[in-house]
């Protein structure tokens, strides 16, 4: 039986990964949270006798925290953002490329992406890899998100009945555009320029939609919207957590409207192609707290110790 140490409760991660490993009867769950009464010898002792450690904790916790694991053959996925553009860490997004999944499935090393950057890269990856969009293409990316995604504090702020009124509408952030994921989006994708983030939080808990526009004339190769879903389509088809929603149907299933909380509680990512010969909406539609937290820690927390990648996630 793999013993597997959740260590800390920093972050959204934790809102829901020890649901998902609930009843799993293949692993030994010891989670550790500020109440637990262990001393730091206890701690550094969980660290080093785990099979994998999960680190739950804010960045500068991380980077303190990683020097003591000296055993090793104990593996970790990282949550935060300390090591997502280190080349000794590996992305942790298995849907990138078959090479991808190997190299996570070996890997000491796993950093969690950020949950906008896994829906741009989603996007964007089928067409830099089939030369179709140029990677020095400036693009532009519009996210919305669920107030989950700013961690306990930011829920109970939302969910504070004395709230501010400008909690009730669609808040933009990132104004200054200086956004760890424009560099993070570059990493893992091979984009040359730095993108656009337009990312906003709104009134509902969790859930999240990355939409990326395209004028079609701007891409290597002419195509039509419908082509440019049909290469998606080829790209994700055997990747059972992602759904590349049909083409023609899309629009008319949806009323017309594609709502950001359509996947909350699920641990796979819907992708959406619409448009005509001149311009293009690709979307990604998922769960930050699913595919985007706790579903895709558990993903590569599987293909870590050998198990079955989709066993507590599906």
């Amino acid at each position: 039986m793999k013993k597997v140490l959740v260590d800390g409760h920093y972050g959204t991660v934790n809102l829901n990964l020890n649901k998902m490993l609930a009843g799993r009867d293949d692993l030994e769950i010891i989670t550790l949270e500020s109440k637990n009464r262990v001393t730091p010898e206890q701690r550094i002792s969980l660290l080093n006798t785990a099979d994998i450690v999960i680190l739950c904790q804010s960045a500068q916790t991380v980077v303190e925290t990683i020097p003591l694991i000296t055993e090793r053959s104990v593996k970790v996925i990282d949550t935060s953002n300390a090591y997502r553009l280190s080349p000794s860490w590996v992305y942790g997004m298995p849907e990138l490329s078959p090479e991808q999944r190997a190299k996570i499935s070996s890997a000491r090393f796993v950093s969690l992406p950020a949950p906008m950057a896994v829906g741009t890269v989603a996007l964007i990856n089928p067409l830099l890899k089939g030369k179709i969009m140029p990677p020095y293409l400036p693009i532009y990316v519009n996210c919305v998100v669920g107030y989950s995604s700013g961690g306990a504090n930011m829920i109970a702020l939302y969910e504070d009945p004395g709230r501010p009124r400008a909690y009730s509408s669609a808040r933009q952030y990132g104004l200054d555009q200086a956004i760890l994921q424009q560099k993070e989006i570059m990493h893992a994708s091979g984009l040359s320029y730095r993108p656009s983030l337009c990312p906003m939080i709104d009134d509902y808990p969790n859930g999240i939609l990355v939409t990326l526009p395209l004028h079609l004339r701007t891409l290597s190769k002419r195509l039509h919207s419908r082509q440019v879903w049909e290469v998606v389509k080829r790209f994700y088809e055997r990747e059972p957590l992602i759904e590349v929603v049909d083409f023609d149907t899309a629009s008319e299933q949806l009323g017309g409207y594609l709502d950001a909380g359509g996947m909350a509680g699920s641990n796979k990512m819907q992708i959406f192609v619409f448009g005509d010969n001149d311009v293009c909406l690709m979307a990604a539609r998922f769960d930050n707290l699913g595919k985007g937290g706790a579903g895709a820690v558990v993903q590569c927390m599987n293909l870590m110790l050998g198990l079955n990648e989709l066993r507590g996630v599906i």
